[in-house]
């Protein structure tokens, strides 16, 4: 099964531009909002916080090979380094800021955590 690439635009659409509304929660990967679709599909999006190294992203991403009822099943993920100028000690230096992001199926029940916390 192929993991589908998605656009960022549509990961901000059905999130509401990652709006405090549809945030879910925060775990140590980043935080997760509530995204639906048009079609009223639901997913949960984990927009990550921080620039995982390239092989702990690719083990993230092979996630999606597990199949097994008691395993969230990754359904998309978006993955992409920008360019952008910025000030650095009064010059202006080119530096790249890395935006990733999985799209998982979305548990109606909650999170784990809050299971396994009472």
């Amino acid at each position: 099964m192929e993991l589908a690439e998605l656009p960022f635009r549509l990961l901000e659409e059905i999130t509401e531009g990652f709006s405090e509304g549809r945030l879910l929660g925060t775990g140590s990967y980043g935080r997760v909002y509530k995204g639906v679709h048009k079609n009223g599909d639901e997913v949960a999006v984990k927009r990550l916080s921080y620039d995982l190294e390239d092989e702990q992203f690719k083990e993230l991403r092979n996630h999606m090979r597990l199949d097994h009822p008691n395993i969230v099943r990754v359904v998309g993920y978006y993955d992409e380094t920008q360019h952008k100028q910025v000030n650095y000690e009064g010059k202006f230096v080119v530096a790249e800021v890395r935006h990733r992001a999985l799209c998982l199926e979305y548990m109606h029940n909650g999170s784990l955590q809050k299971h396994l916390s009472g």
